[in-house]
């Protein structure tokens, strides 16, 4: 019986709803994800499993969110650089 009931239990990973996590009961993880567009979750037979999963889902996230304020970064520093050199040029004209 133990054996069985140790196969039954699953966890569920939250990757995008209320609030991303591991939950051990399909109630928890209804919760998190019911009412919230794009929700996103996965079932899984083992704890270890489901930490590896949402480790490499946040993983990426956190890669994702790195580069897109490297665009910004990257935007505004040239943006600031061609308007300095604009600025030099207008001056050599004066």
């Amino acid at each position: 019986m133990n054996d069985q009931k140790m196969k039954m239990e699953k966890y569920y990973v939250v990757f995008h709803g209320k609030k991303a996590g591991i939950y051990r009961s399909w109630i928890e993880c209804a919760r998190m994800i019911i009412d919230v567009k794009g929700s996103r979750f996965e079932s899984f037979e083992s704890e270890s499993d489901a930490k590896e999963a949402i480790y490499k889902y946040q993983g990426k996230e956190i890669e994702a969110e790195i580069d897109i304020k490297e665009v910004f970064a990257n935007i505004i520093f040239y943006f600031v650089l061609g308007f300095i050199i604009g600025v030099k040029r207008r001056n050599n004209y004066k």
